[in-house]
């Protein structure tokens, strides 16, 4: 076998821009506004209906029984923008069951986070009982309510509350000034910690959150500035926040990096995005503000609906690049990661629906358990955003490795393994520029991933398997990597199967992606083809 895998070429693996497509994954859904999973949950899906239920998807089949049902219970309040809006496991709910809920409901109109756990008989059903009201926020207006709950790579929960709306003819601005003002919640990105209550709050604050001891700031604030934020998101692999900003003339996507402190003020209701609204509540492009990322403009209505990086494995090419749309205009796009500038696409031919159907509404996007994207449908449906491009015969992407100092590697096949393949190749990205990495092959194969040495390394191909074979994987100036080999003419080979990872080592001056200082790819099953 180890003739199999000589070495041909080092020549550096170009991977072009990936084009997509939508898939369906489950309809029938009320007004859906979200699809999520629990972490490490790779079979079921959790999709929020608007009007007061959750449902669970498993396995592509839905549960006649809804996960959690608050519809008649009076603690739903729907319509417009209001309703069931968020949905957040604790980063341990497959060891205590916990999870948390945003919702609106009365008094007119109350924004509130829930604590609640799976039933003890039933993982697939919620305890209606165990629920616990945490934090609640009186709004003026049924609108701009916010409603994102996510778990930050820190173990704190950040939630999203707009500036409490407004009707004409002060649409579309903040009449109270929620959003500058550090005494209400309104406006503004929280961050509490949901295991460590400080009496009376039924929640503590963290330590380092940017206003505590503030005499003029409620210290449960992160950041400030904001109308609507809908919705926002963490990275899962380098733990960045990306903000998706609705904001009634320019639509904005923020960004605040990993480890960045918090405090940040990204303007509204003075400004929306780079838009001097000419209120006197902040000063316009003042330096202490914090301007978009990315943003836009569009002919008549627009809301922006925010996204997630994509870090899942049957996308190779997509790995690092943000997606978000707009709800009225029903347009896609990604910003693709650059050297120094993201590059916008769009990507709204790509994700129109198939046929029968003729639209698809977006209201939100959502991962899997694997980190691959959904988008939620207000028609009804969900569906799974995947390659558009035909898939390689015997090519199987599975798991996440972790990331190095230049990103994530995602380790992908040039073409199919076919006998008499001369110069089949792998390559994989963001490796060590000029060093030689590690690609591993094995018949065994842990889909999962485990830690073997609890360094933060994660490996995916069986070392102890029958089969296992290391080779040199040289790697450009740019950091790509690139391994070929000839497959032989054999006809006994087809049918074989060929787990394989990659492993970079960094240079302790460069950066410690783990604290071996070695990054993995994700995993690739070869199944070699006649």
């Amino acid at each position: 076998m180890r003739a199999l895998l000589s070495v041909l070429s080092s020549a550096s693996l170009a991977i072009a821009q990936a084009p997509l497509a939508v898939e369906l994954v489950a309809s029938g859904f009320d007004s859906p506004v979200l699809v999520t999973a629990p972490p490490g949950d790779l079979h079921r899906l959790f999709v929020v209906e608007k009007p007061g239920r959750i449902r669970i998807v498993d396995n592509g089949a839905v549960s006649p029984t809804p996960f959690l049902d608050l519809t008649g219970t009076g603690l739903v309040q729907s319509g417009g923008e209001a309703g069931l809006l968020g949905l957040a496991f604790h980063p341990d709910h497959a060891q205590n069951g916990v999870f948390f809920v945003f919702r609106t409901a009365a008094p007119y109109l109350t924004a509130y986070v829930d604590r609640l756990q799976v039933s003890a008989a039933d993982p697939n059903v919620a305890d209606l009982g165990s629920r616990v009201t945490l934090l609640q926020q009186l709004k003026p207006y049924g609108n701009h309510n916010g409603g994102t709950l996510a778990f930050g790579p820190d173990g704190y929960l950040y939630v999203t509350l707009g500036d409490g709306g407004s009707t004409g003819p002060l649409w579309p601005n903040d009449p109270f000034n929620h959003a500058q003002n550090g005494q209400s919640l309104l406006g503004k990105i929280l961050r509490i910690d949901v295991d460590q209550p400080a009496p009376p709050l039924l929640y503590g604050i963290p330590p380092d959150n940017p206003f505590v001891g503030s005499s003029t700031f409620r210290p449960e604030i992160w950041a400030y500035g904001l109308r609507n934020p809908w919705r926002c998101a963490f990275d899962r692999l380098t733990g960045d926040l990306w903000i998706a900003d609705v904001g009634g003339r320019n639509e904005e996507v923020d960004l605040q990096l990993a480890g960045a402190p918090g405090g940040r003020n990204y303007g509204w209701s003075c400004m929306a995005g780079t838009w001097c609204n000419n209120l006197p509540v902040c000063t316009c492009f003042d330096a202490a503000l914090t301007m978009p990322l990315h943003e836009y403009q569009l002919a008549g209505s627009q809301a922006i609906i925010g996204g997630h990086v994509y870090r899942g494995t049957a996308i190779p090419a997509l790995r690092g690049s943000y997606l978000f749309a707009d709800y009225p205009t029903r347009q896609f796009w990604s910003l693709e990661p650059g050297a120094a500038t993201a590059t916008l696409v769009d990507r709204t031919a790509e994700l129109a629906p198939p046929a029968p159907f003729t639209a698809l509404v977006p209201s939100a996007f959502g991962e899997d358990g694997a980190g691959e994207l959904y988008v939620c449908d207000l028609g009804g449906h969900v569906w799974r955003i995947v390659s558009a491009a035909p898939p390689l015969a015997g090519v199987t992407p599975f798991g996440l490795g972790t990331a190095g100092c230049s990103g994530p590697h995602a380790l992908a096949a040039e073409s199919s393994p076919t006998i008499g393949n001369a110069s089949f190749a792998l390559g994989c990205g963001n490796a060590p520029p000029g060093s030689v990495g590690l690609l591993a092959f094995s018949s065994g194969v842990d889909v999962a991933g485990s830690d073997l040495l609890g360094a933060g390394l994660r490996v995916h191909v069986q070392i102890a398997a029958p089969f296992f074979v290391l080779e040199a994987m040289p790697v450009d100036a740019q950091g790509a990597a690139r391994f070929a080999f000839a497959i032989p003419p054999a006809a006994g080979l087809v049918g074989i199967v060929l787990h394989t990872q990659a492993v970079f080592g960094w240079a302790p001056a460069v950066c410690a992606p783990s604290a071996l200082g070695w990054s993995s790819s994700s995993g690739l099953t070869l199944t070699l083809q006649p």
